[in-house]
């Protein structure tokens, strides 16, 4: 399992979670004006009907990861269950022409049948660099408490955009979400990679995809 790169190099990389959505347009809008390349986790039961978001990352040069079809956490699942829901997601982006090795578990939420299960399939699991972010920093959290009310305003990205910036270290994997499960769309994305992305380049920083930094 994999949590950083060499952090002896300035290279990081940016990940993307839960989507493809419509607002991942908007991302890659981002990305290409900075000219940097990402990896995006795929879930399985969101490619239909944005198989167009999915050859739009692909044209534009972006690296693909398994975020599993069904987005239930595997911790207690059975080895049956993690396969074939890791595989279901493999066989969603081979029809839009993907192929990928990499893994990564929705939730960060595993147990021994997941690490099994990875390596029979072959799988190089993708963490994030829990030393970057923390949960209550995190770009779906704000969101989150506004879908159950503790938030009654306008979402603020202040706590994401400064503990990025602040705690990105060399090898950091980052983590964002295109889309929100159960919220959707994630609206305020676009605006915290803005500001983020820019400082990061500022600092030093050289964005690569997650097989360009682990290798």
């Amino acid at each position: 399992m994999y949590f950083h790169g060499d952090r002896n190099k300035n290279n990081i990389a940016i990940t993307f979670d839960d989507g493809p959505s419509e607002e991942t347009l908007n991302v890659l809008a981002v990305l290409k004006k900075y000219n940097i390349k990402a990896t995006f986790f795929v879930v399985g039961k969101m490619i239909k009907n944005r198989e167009s978001i999915i050859q739009a990352i692909k044209k534009d040069g972006h690296e693909f990861g398994n975020h599993t079809f069904s987005h239930k956490r595997l911790w207690f699942k059975s080895k049956k269950f993690i396969e074939e829901d890791i595989q279901r997601c493999d066989n969603e982006l081979k029809k839009v022409g993907v192929v990928t090795n990499l893994v990564r578990f929705p939730g960060l939420k595993y147990g021994l049948n997941t690490i099994k299960i990875c390596k029979l399939l072959n799988k190089k699991i993708i963490a994030i660099d829990l030393i970057t972010l923390n949960q209550f920093a995190m770009d779906w959290f704000n969101p989150w408490l506004k879908k159950i009310g503790l938030i009654k305003n306008e979402i603020k990205i202040d706590d994401v955009v400064k503990t990025t910036i602040k705690n990105t270290k060399n090898g950091s994997i980052l983590v964002f979400h295109d889309y929100l499960q159960e919220i959707g769309p994630h609206k305020e994305l676009s605006s915290i990679l803005e500001i983020i992305l820019p400082e990061l380049k500022k600092k030093g920083f050289n964005f690569v995809t997650v097989s360009e930094l682990l290798n």
